[in-house]
């Protein structure tokens, strides 16, 4: 009698755990994107008519589509783009699905190229920093991801980012870094002081050259961001600029429950 009600006991618990799905996994919560494009803005042209001056439009494919769209139908998401401004952010899920975006003027096709895929991590919120090649047109952008949380650059830090295909040497005072093409280095900075920076690349005799000096300088709660990247524009009279920007640290995130 006891074995026949222990075997009702565990045949109940084995159906219930059937029907519940055992201790399914919760899914992941969606995270946050943003997009930097680096450039530089074709020169200004204009043309008179009737002794008024009017601007012309850029050459097509010389600056990024001012808006990409993300997303298909009622629930697709405009993303205004500026050279040298990181965007809005937008939430995309949780997963290395790829992540397509189009020109705000494409069709809504599926068969339309995407102006853009991003390949994301499986998990935490993503800086998507895009860019062209010299000579080439924002039709076909390259692009690098970065960690954006606050555990990635937290408030006090820098992130500095070289994006050419040759090494640059970094130069904080007496200290010499050597940040290799595609990587990126996380510095912690003491608030209100100021950081000098130097720059130089490896040019084609094998010679680092100096094009740039500046300083981060960080207020309470704030990230600094410093990207390396290969001119674009015509006839550019340095090979290399840097984009640096500060802004507000996300909150770091919450201990959880004891």
């Amino acid at each position: 009698m006891i074995w026949r009600v222990l075997s009702l006991v565990i045949l109940t618990m084995a159906l219930g755990g059937a029907q519940d799905g055992g201790d399914a996994p919760k899914p992941k919560p969606p995270r946050s994107l943003r997009l930097l494009p680096l450039g530089e803005p074709p020169p200004f042209r204009q043309d008179v008519r009737d002794g008024v001056r009017y601007e012309l439009e850029p050459a097509p494919g010389s600056i990024p589509p001012r808006q990409i769209r993300f997303g298909e139908g009622d629930t697709a998401i405009l993303i205004r783009l500026n050279l040298g401004r990181a965007s809005e952010s937008i939430k995309i899920p949780a997963g290395t699905a790829p992540v397509l975006f189009q020109e705000s003027t494409a069709s809504n096709d599926r068969t339309t190229p995407p102006w853009l895929t991003l390949h994301p991590p499986e998990a935490g919120d993503v800086l998507a920093v895009i860019w062209r090649d010299p000579g080439t047109r924002w039709s076909l952008p390259r692009s690098l991801l970065f960690a954006d949380s606050a555990a990635a650059l937290p408030a006090g830090s820098v992130r500095i980012v070289n994006l050419l295909p040759v090494d640059a040497a970094l130069i904080f005072g007496a200290d010499r870094v050597i940040l290799n093409p595609g990587k990126a280095l996380v510095k912690a900075l003491p608030i209100s002081t100021d950081l000098p920076i130097q720059i130089a690349f490896k040019n084609s005799t094998g010679q680092y050259q100096h094009f740039y000096s500046g300083a981060v300088l960080l207020n309470a709660n704030e990230r600094a961001q410093v990207f390396i990247h290969r001119a674009d524009g015509e006839k550019p009279r340095q090979p290399a600029k840097v984009v640096t920007f500060n802004e507000t640290a996300p909150p770091p995130p919450k201990p959880p429950p004891r």
